[in-house]
């Protein structure tokens, strides 16, 4: 088994961390100081209690299957990794959305290599503890500021209300493959990159107001980019970071948007290159924005003009997740290398401020 090579963080569980209610403490004899099997392309969610839903994910080499059990875990803070609840479908590549009232919607991905993207969303439920049928969802999640969640798929979008149930039609979305999305302070979605017909990167971008389906132009990005990643800096700056921009050359470059003045300009280079990282970008409790994958794990400097690397991996690292913990560190989970080797570890930074 791979370990993460940390410099100065903890590889065993340290501190604590309060919520609403605390879970009843585990039995010694089912905490793992790591994870309980191998994953990539999962997700981790904070739930409101402390602990962390770590949901789904390629289990073997190749990433040709999700379907080994523990299908989900928690990971305890103080403690360790603990068995979750089976899924009702294992997956990978899925998205994990937190709701307002504490519930975790899971949606899409797949289960093996070869089959078709799996069309049954499931619910996590905290106070049962279970993973419940959500009715038939797919495509790409973004929770809506009213609480509601859109789904934009490969050729209709969808409104979910979690308080109703209810799945409704909206307003056509545009949706280049590979697309890096945010939602905006303004309740309009900005689109970035993605990939044209050749497989090539594009620059441009797109802002899509989903209360009546409106879109315009956004400014154009320097730099061709898809399999990139989007963070809000703050409310009036948006930033866009590596990618890729043919599948073969990746990018350590990024790009900052003034929305106010409706145009990007470059941003500080982070210490690798990176794509394939959309889950591993996180803002900590003290406000610092952390970014994981590749062989490093960077945060930006407070003034915002350089990255520095916070962490070495041993080697380069794809598809893993990364979560804010509440006593402001960062717990970073899985991936797989360039062998597409999936691993099974977890490291926890250093708090950050």
């Amino acid at each position: 088994m791979r370990r993460l090579l940390v410099a100065v963080c903890l590889l065993v569980i340290s501190g604590g961390c309060t919520g609403p209610t605390r879970p009843a403490p585990p039995s010694p004899s089912t905490v793992s100081a790591q994870p309980l099997r191998p994953r990539a392309g999962h997700t981790a969610t904070l739930l409101a209690d402390g602990r962390v839903l770590i949901a789904g994910g390629c289990a073997v080499d190749g990433c040709t299957t999700s379907e080994v059990e523990p299908s989900s875990e928690f990971f305890v803070p103080g403690r360790g990794f603990v068995p979750g609840p089976r899924m009702r479908h294992p997956r990978s590549s899925h998205s994990a959305t937190l709701l307002a009232d504490g519930r975790v919607l899971i949606v899409g991905g797949w289960a093996r290599e070869g089959t078709e993207a799996l069309a049954e969303a499931e619910m996590f439920d905290p106070v049962t503890g279970t993973f419940q049928p959500a009715g038939t969802m797919q495509g790409d999640t973004i929770l809506l500021p009213d609480g509601r969640v859109l789904l934009a798929g490969e050729a209709e979008v969808k409104i979910f209300d979690p308080a109703s149930g209810a799945l409704t039609a909206g307003p056509a979305m545009p949706r280049p493959r590979h697309a890096a999305s945010i939602l905006l302070p303004d309740g309009t979605i900005l689109i970035t990159g993605g990939q044209d017909g050749r497989q090539r990167g594009l620059t441009s971008t797109v802002i899509y107001d989903p209360r009546n389906g409106q879109r315009r132009a956004g400014p154009q990005m320097a730099t061709p980019r898809f399999k990139h990643a989007i963070a809000l800096l703050d409310a009036g700056r948006v930033i866009v970071l590596g990618g890729t921009t043919d599948d073969s050359e990746l990018l350590a470059s990024t790009e900052i948007l003034d929305l106010a003045a409706n145009v990007f300009t470059p941003g500080p280079a982070m210490s690798v290159p990176r794509y394939k990282f959309r889950d591993v970008i996180v803002r900590t409790t003290a406000g610092r924005l952390v970014v994981a994958g590749g062989t490093r794990v960077d945060m930006l400097a407070a003034d915002g003009r350089s990255f520095e690397a916070i962490t070495e991996v041993a080697a380069r690292r794809w598809v893993p997740t990364a979560t804010a913990l509440p006593d402001g560190t960062v717990l970073v989970v899985g991936g797989y290398d360039e062998r597409i080797r999936v691993h099974v570890d977890a490291v926890i930074t250093p708090v950050l401020r």
